[in-house]
């Protein structure tokens, strides 16, 4: 240790001023009256100085600064694989079990003498733990996030000098980025340890379901299950379809029993290849339906996890009655008919206005109104409008259909065109998703783009996963559109924009894109609102370029679908993201809370009780704004789960709700049970670091550059002010004037 004393002005000034003092206590003390005792006569000589000094140094404000060298050993990130596949067993040992062993041999204590260890377990995140709790550690998590475990633990190391990463895995990656990635940016050498055979063991699994989510009953709906096995080429086995019958989400009870729906022998293909068979079924009861594929059990496979899948339909009335209203015969008006015209469950009647305000083939408009406000006339599912109102449509027609729309809560599709009257449109405000009447301006081409919402709506997913949806939408060409000041509605859901530059506005800040399509859910009616026009280019257009137009047929059917879909008329209505997901999938919950007039209500406390297969909890939803509240959740496990909401506030009730979502008990983990070599080796090559089996631990901990950190630390402690040293001068002064006191010194 070592210790510095350094003041406010040079010490040349302190040191003078200590002589003066001392020359000054010498003077006083050179003859004392009466004389006492030479010792004593020094003693109280030192004690003046001493006093007199310590006071003269504090008006200089010493600081003494202490100086120590301190030795940080570096610090290894230990990870362990927890998910699911860790339990599989290569030839007769778990994977599990390989793990356990691997630390209880000699590598652990060499490295303990080296490096300060932290530890953790990761499946789909991260966790802190302690390895002597190994021996008892589950391995059942529902997904492997390795970039992501690696990424956290760097974090969560931020404040030691980490030297190195060591990683007990099988490499079953399968949520988050892409590991070698993250390893790349690591800045550390990272040991991956293999756990498990590349080569793999005897397996069967279904490795995907792809049907529709949205079907009509009595109608045949494709299934199309894909299948694929390692060492049973040329075996036979059987896959099944079983329903479990319709959930019900307003009151969750037992499933029914379970009924076979269609089997088929398959022939299993050659390893590493797989096959797709198709079955179609045809759902008979409205509601969501429940199905289960299946494929047979054969000796000595790997896991029976991954031989059953399930999925779910949402089955609607198979004839569903649509209002179609053109303005004039244009390409959008059809292109969209004939895109419905292919779908068997819509019953459409199309109905295209004349100059005079009358409609073609014989209409009236006067008839119109009298099948609108006939007594017991037949339900209209949906009415979609396309360049309509114009100036010319009959007024009492359009007061018919604002009636349709507010009191029957019906539906509505809206595709803008050029020919459209405002004043006439905004009749329909209490039903279209806009905060103000826009404005008209003159017709430009706008590319629109998706906003994020847009990406996973029904309505504007083109594609399975965001990445490639944002890819169709960046290949469709441009279309019209012809309005200004469009601002949507709170609670309104916008589905894609335009740049300001495009919207005819300077950009600027607090400028956002203007919103061409938005989607709209009020009480028991939706709406879904294209303000642009020539959407026909998105079909037409791509063909020309020899690319799909179903940026078009998809964007159409989806709409219809999505608006025909009845909600129920709540002031509280809680749903989850989806109504099954995928092992590994986190879950999200959101709850629309309204006023009594259906307006988004903010601020109000929403509970939620979630009971799944093994455990109970409560949710709280965050107020995200606009009436809308959401929670995200880790992941769960498989199987059913059932949620009860509750809203308040003020201490009021507003209202509750409740529902029911599924976790398929197939795993991520269950994709692909081979140990990924190639991806662990990556990682350690891409860090400088190693790859190999438990056995080679001790000669890759070896080459760890895990060297000592000496570095010197200081502390400064400012003498000045601080009590303990006012107390040593009074005491000093006190212990003077008590001797001269006694002595009778003068």
């Amino acid at each position: 240790m070592s210790f510095d004393l350094n003041f406010s002005t040079a010490l040349i000034y302190p040191l003078l001023l200590i002589l003066l003092a001392l020359g000054f206590t010498l003077f006083i003390y050179r003859v004392t009256t009466p004389a006492v005792a030479n010792w004593l006569r020094r003693g109280l000589a030192a004690l003046r100085t001493f006093a007199l000094a310590l006071a003269l140094l504090l008006l200089f404000e010493p600081v003494l600064t202490l100086g120590w060298q301190r030795t940080q050993k570096p610090a290894v990130a230990v990870l362990i694989d927890q998910s699911a596949s860790m339990n599989l067993a290569d030839s007769t040992r778990k994977r599990a079990d390989v793990v356990r062993q691997a630390f209880a041999q000699p590598w652990l204590q060499e490295l303990k003498k080296r490096a300060a260890i932290a530890s953790f377990g990761f499946s789909d995140s991260l966790r802190r733990m302690n390895l002597d709790t190994v021996p008892q550690m589950h391995f059942n998590g529902d997904g492997s996030d390795l970039g992501g475990a690696l990424l956290a633990a760097k974090k969560a190391l931020a404040d030691q000098r980490l030297a190195g990463a060591i990683m007990f895995t099988d490499g079953a990656q399968n949520l988050g980025e892409n590991p070698a990635r993250v390893a790349e940016q690591f800045g550390v050498p990272i040991i991956t340890v293999g756990i498990g055979s590349a080569r793999g063991t005897r397996d069967i699994l279904l490795s995907e379901v792809v049907t529709n989510e949205i079907a009509y009953a009595e109608t045949q709906l494709p299934v199309e299950i894909s299948v694929a096995s390692l060492g049973y080429a040329g075996r036979r086995a059987r896959v099944r379809i079983f329903a479990e019958g319709v959930a019900d989400s307003t009151s969750p009870q037992t499933r029914p029993a379970t009924t076979t729906v269609l089997e088929q022998e398959v022939v299993l293909p050659a390893d590493n290849t797989e096959f797709t068979t198709r079955f179609n079924i045809t759902p008979q009861k409205i509601g969501l339906n429940r199905y289960v594929a299946q494929i047979d059990t054969l000796a000595g496979e790997l896991t029976h996890a991954n031989n059953r899948r399930t999925f779910y339909v949402r089955v609607l009335k198979n004839k569903l009655k649509l209002w179609i209203l053109a303005g004039a015969p244009s390409a959008d008006y059809s292109f969209l008919k004939r895109t419905l015209a292919v779908e068997p469950n819509f019953q459409m009647q199309d109905f295209v206005q004349r100059p005079e305000g009358n409609f073609y083939n014989n209409v009236t408009a006067a008839s119109l109104v009298a099948a609108l406000n006939r007594a017991g006339a037949e339900k209209i599912d949906g009415v979609i409008m396309i360049d309509f109102p114009r100036r010319d449509s009959d007024r009492r027609l359009l007061d018919a259909l604002a009636q349709q729309f507010t009191k029957k809560q019906t539906p509505l599709f809206f595709l803008n065109g050029p020919g459209v009257d405002l004043a006439a449109l905004w009749q329909f405000r209490s039903v279209l998703p806009l905060a103000i009447a826009p404005s008209v301006i003159g017709e430009r081409l706008v590319a629109l783009q998706p906003d994020l919402a847009g990406l996973s709506h029904p309505v504007t997913r083109f594609a399975e996963t965001p990445e490639d949806n944002r890819r169709w939408w960046e290949e469709l060409p441009p279309v019209f559109c012809n309005l200004i000041n469009l601002q949507p509605l709170p609670g309104s859901q916008v589905l894609a924009s335009i740049t300001n530059q495009s919207a005819g506005r300077p950009p600027g800040p607090g400028r956002s894109d203007m919103p061409i399509i938005l989607a709209q859910k009020s009480a028991e009616r939706k709406t879904v609102a294209v303000f642009a026009y020539g959407l026909w280019r998105w079909h037409l257009l791509m063909q020309g370029i020899g690319k799909t137009p179903l940026a078009h047929e998809k964007l159409v059917r989806n709409a219809v679908r999505w608006m025909v879909t009845r909600e129920d008329a709540k002031l509280v209505r809680l749903t989850s993201n989806k109504e099954i997901y995928r092992g590994g999938e986190s879950v999200e919950l959101a709850a629309q809370i309204y006023h009594e007039d259906y307006r988004p209500r903010p601020g109000a406390n929403v509970r939620v009780q979630l009971a799944g297969p093994q455990f109970s909890q409560e949710v709280i939803l965050q107020d995200v704004g606009d009436g809308l509240y959401r929670a995200t959740l880790q992941v769960l496990g498989g199987g059913d789960y059932q949620f009860r909401g509750v809203a308040e506030q003020s201490g009021q009730k507003i209202g509750e709700d409740n529902g029911r979502f599924s976790v398929e008990p197939f795993s991520l983990e269950f994709l692909n049970t081979r140990l990924n070599a190639p991806l662990l080796q990556q990682m350690a090559q891409a860090t400088g670091g190693a790859y190999g089996p438990p056995d080679s631990l001790a000669q890759f901990v070896a080459r760890l550059p895990l060297t000592p950190l000496t570095r010197r630390e200081n502390s400064d402690f400012a003498l000045w002010g601080r009590a303990p040293v006012l107390l040593i001068l009074l005491v000093v002064l006190g212990m003077e004037w008590l001797v001269r006191k006694r002595q009778g010194m003068l």
